[in-house]
């Protein structure tokens, strides 16, 4: 058998091991992507009316006391579009209500997913 031969052989299995690791990892993906939905997420503002968070003021970012820190002015600011927050004094910050929840109640992706119903299906 001539050493290029081998190598070729080498080659092919190595991008078979290749193929196989990454049809395992886009089916480990779809199976997590269709499991999230973000479209079940709460709305923002009735989302942080339910959390205790008065948001004051108009507009696309709104005001309030931030919960990460002692706080007697409004810090905390909120966009009602999506609930993505980011906090002045603290650097408290996320792009939507989920991060908020996980920051807040210190929970996984997934505990916080479910417990805002945004997990479709089981628990797994």
């Amino acid at each position: 058998m001539s050493s290029a031969y081998y190598v070729a052989q080498q080659v092919n299995k190595a991008r078979q091991a290749q193929a196989v690791r990454n049809a395992q990892h886009a089916q480990a993906q779809r199976q997590t992507q269709s499991r999230f939905d973000r479209s079940r997420l709460p709305n923002p503002v009735e989302y942080y009316a339910a959390q205790g968070i008065a948001l004051k003021g108009q507009g696309q970012w709104r005001n309030a006391l931030c919960p990460f820190h002692e706080d007697s002015k409004p810090s905390l600011r909120v966009r009602i579009e999506n609930g993505a927050f980011c906090c002045m004094a603290c650097g408290a910050k996320g792009g939507d209500v989920l991060a908020f929840h996980i920051k807040r109640h210190g929970l996984s992706f997934k505990a916080a997913a479910i417990a805002l119903g945004a997990w479709k299906g089981g628990s797994r």
